[in-house]
């Protein structure tokens, strides 16, 4: 049977999705978004933060940039990059207290265990 609009559109929604979950699927990329969430810094800046040498730096904000998480603007010789939109922190900090909640609890089954 052929597959509708709506069910073509959402598989190509599921595979923007993979698409997104994979670049993400970097410590230093999500470390970044969580710096980036108090406002904008500079690839220097961020690097200095992070301990990234600069040219990985500029490697993950492009793939950033890629995924549309991270804006850029000039001033002068200054890159500054920001989170395009809020709700990508949001989601980042949502799982991160979803890991902190279930290791709480496997501590607490481990510490309870005879």
């Amino acid at each position: 049977m052929a597959k509708t609009d709506g069910e073509r559109a959402e598989e190509e929604l599921y595979r923007l999705q993979a698409e997104f979950c994979k670049g993400m699927a970097h410590p230093k990329r999500i470390q970044i978004i969580g710096i980036l969430k108090s406002g904008e810094k500079t690839v220097s800046q961020l690097a200095k933060l992070t301990g990234i040498p600069q040219a990985n730096m500029s490697q993950h904000l492009a793939m950033l940039r890629q995924l549309g998480l991270v804006n850029a603007r000039r001033d002068g010789n200054s890159i500054y990059y920001a989170v395009s939109d809020r709700r990508i922190v949001d989601a980042c900090e949502l799982v991160r207290s979803c890991i902190g909640e279930r290791l709480r609890k496997a501590q607490l089954v481990f510490t309870s265990s005879p």
